[in-house]
């Protein structure tokens, strides 16, 4: 079509996990680690144990592990119109159309409470609120590469390895000023 121009995809790599986020990780796998210790421990010294106690004592740390692998962010992609968040085994998807800002902000995350969602086991995603932000869904793994980006209904936060390049890419991609 003549008067168009072709923008390619770009994909962004997700940020290595924060602090905060494999603080989570590594809290979450000790007491499911426990967890599974104890119940193991219960099964071998009662040969009567209930079968439920026995697949729990083994069940527990593969969950965890498969929880883990699933809720990691594969990548960032702009493709088209889009903004898409890929995980192992969906996407999400944010038109760039209407997008209003994008910014960095480290303190994206700073006294911000899940509603729903998983709130750092590999990754921060899901509905979380703040006073500063009101709703917001988030997709990330490191707080302090935080960027966010507002349309006027929705709020999303993201945290792609390279933040300026994706708020600069993003900015142009919607069209927006630098």
């Amino acid at each position: 079509m003549p008067g168009t121009r072709f923008i390619p995809d770009v994909e962004f790599a997700p940020a290595p996990a924060g602090d905060r986020v494999r603080l989570k990780t590594i809290l979450s796998a000790v007491v499911i680690g426990l967890a599974g210790i104890v119940l193991a421990v219960m099964v071998l010294r009662d040969p009567h144990a209930p079968r439920a106690m026995v697949a729990a004592s083994g069940v527990a740390p593969v969950a965890f592990a498969f929880a883990l692998w699933m809720s990691r962010i594969r990548r960032y992609r702009l493709a088209g119109d889009e903004l898409l968040i890929e995980f192992r085994f969906r996407t999400v998807r944010f038109p760039v159309a209407g997008l209003i800002s994008a910014v960095t902000d480290r303190d994206a995350m700073h006294h911000a409470w899940k509603v729903f969602g998983n709130d750092g086991l590999g990754a921060y995603s899901g509905r979380f609120r703040s006073k500063r932000l009101g709703n917001f869904r988030a997709y990330l793994t490191d707080t302090e590469r935080a960027v966010v980006l507002r349309w006027p209904d929705r709020c999303i936060v993201v945290s792609p390895e390279q933040p300026s390049c994706f708020v600069e890419a993003v900015r142009k991609r919607a069209g927006l000023r630098s």
